[in-house]
C-alpha cells in the first residue's frame, strides 16, 4: 500500500465516518503499524478545526514549498468507496492539508516527528540518530527504531516506549523521577545508568553498561536484576528471563560505536556479531573450524572487508553472495 493511498484513507473516512466500508479500511490500516494511529488522531483534530501541532518539523519556507509542489502535482481525488452510496467529494483547504504533510515529512526524513496528544513520537529510517532528552538523558538509536515519550517527560514522568528496534539510553540519575523503558511485554526501570535495549520479533534483550537494570515481563512477578556486562533475554510471558555476563570486548554496542572487537573470540560468536551488526546470514559449513579464534579489530569497516581480513588472518575459505555468508 503506497503512502498516497494511506492519506486517502483517512480522508474518505473523515469525509464520510458513517461508511461502514470507509471504517473497515481505516481499521485494517491503523493495526498495520503502530504509528498510524497517531497519523489518523492528528489528521481528525486537524480535520475537525483544533489547532495545529507545533511547527518543529514543518517551520521550513523551503520544507513548505517542496510539499505544496507535490500536493498540487497530484491532488487526492476522493472517490466514492461504495458504490451502493454516493460520497461527497470535499475540496481541502490549506489547514487540511497540514494533515497530509505531516504524514509526507514523516516517510521523507530520518527522523519522525508527530504531535499525538499524549506523547511525541521518533523513528529512524537507514541512519542511525541520537537526541538529548529534557532531563539531560541521551537517547541513541538504531536503524529502523521507533520509540516513544510522553509530553510530560522530565517534569512528571521519564517514560520512553520502544515499539521496534534498539536504542541506547544513557541515564541522568533522579531518585524522584525513575527512569522506565517499555518495550512489547517487557518493562526496563532505572535510575541512572546505561544500557541498551533491543526489541525484535524474538523478543527483547536488555544489556547494562553501567549502574543496575530492572527488566520484567509486564504485570508478572518474573523479574532481573542485571549489573554491568550482563544481558537479559526475554522472549514472552510465561518463558524463563535468560541472562548471560559478556566480557569487557562484546560487541553488543557495535551498531552505536562503528566497530567490531573480537578478542580471541570463537568463530561461531564472530558469526553471530557479523549477521547482528551487517544484517546478514552467516552460516559456518565446517564444523571443525569451531576451535578457529579471531583476534582483530574493524573500526567502520565494510562486510567484504572485513571478510578478506578473516580469510588471510584465520586461512578459511568464505563465499558472500547476496544475503549470505558461508564459511568452509
Amino acid at each position: 500500500m503506497n503512502h498516497q493511498t494511506d492519506i486517502d484513507i483517512v480522508i474518505r473516512y473523515l469525509e464520510d465516518p458513517d461508511n461502514e466500508q470507509c471504517k473497515a479500511l481505516l481499521n485494517e490500516w491503523i493495526q498495520q503499524e503502530p504509528g498510524n494511529l497517531d497519523i489518523f488522531l492528528d489528521m481528525k483534530a486537524m480535520w475537525q478545526g483544533d489547532p495545529l501541532p507545533a511547527a518543529s518539523a514543518f517551520d521550513s519556507e523551503e520544507q513548505w514549498e517542496q510539499l505544496t509542489g507535490k500536493l498540487d502535482e497530484a491532488p487526492p481525488a476522493v472517490a466514492p468507496v461504495a458504490p451502493q452510496k454516493s460520497v461527497r467529494v470535499v475540496k481541502m483547504n490549506r489547514k487540511y492539508w497540514w494533515a497530509a504533510a505531516a504524514v509526507l515529512l514523516m516517510i521523507a526524513g530520518t527522523w519522525t516527528f508527530l504531535a499525538p496528544s499524549s506523547y511525541t513520537t521518533y523513528a529512524t529510517n537507514q541512519q542511525q540518530d541520537s537526541l538529548r532528552l529534557s532531563d539531560g538523558s541521551m537517547l541513541y538509536l538504531n536503524a529502523h527504531t521507533q520509540v516513544r515519550y510522553a509530553k510530560g517527560f522530565g517534569q512528571q514522568n521519564r517514560l520512553i516506549k520502544i515499539d521496534k528496534g534498539e536504542a541506547f539510553f544513557d541515564v541522568n540519575k533522579n531518585d524522584a523521577l525513575p527512569f522506565i523503558v517499555n518495550a512489547p511485554d517487557v518493562e526496563v526501570q532505572v535510575l541512572g545508568t546505561a544500557f541498551n535495549v533491543k526489541a525484535g520479533s524474538n523478543g527483547v534483550k536488555v544489556f547494562v553498561q553501567s549502574g543496575k537494570v530492572s527488566a520484567a515481563y509486564k504485570g508478572t512477578e518474573q523479574k532481573v536484576i542485571l549489573t554491568p556486562g550482563e544481558e537479559a533475554s526475554l522472549k514472552h510471558k510465561g518463558t524463563p528471563i535468560n541472562t548471560r555476563f559478556h566480557s569487557k570486548n562484546n560487541n553488543i554496542l557495535a551498531w552505536k560505536t562503528r566497530t567490531l572487537t573480537f578478542d580471541a573470540t570463537p568463530l561461531n560468536e564472530v558469526a553471530e556479531a557479523l549477521e547482528d551488526f551487517y544484517n546478514v546470514q552467516v552460516k559456518i559449513s565446517n564444523a571443525q573450524l569451531a576451535d578457529k579464534k579471531l583476534l582483530a579489530t574493524f573500526p567502520n569497516m565494510s562486510l567484504d572487508e572485513v571478510l578478506d581480513i578473516m580469510r588471510k588472518t584465520l586461512q578459511i575459505n568464505i563465499t558472500h553472495k547476496d544475503n549470505l555468508v558461508e564459511i568452509y
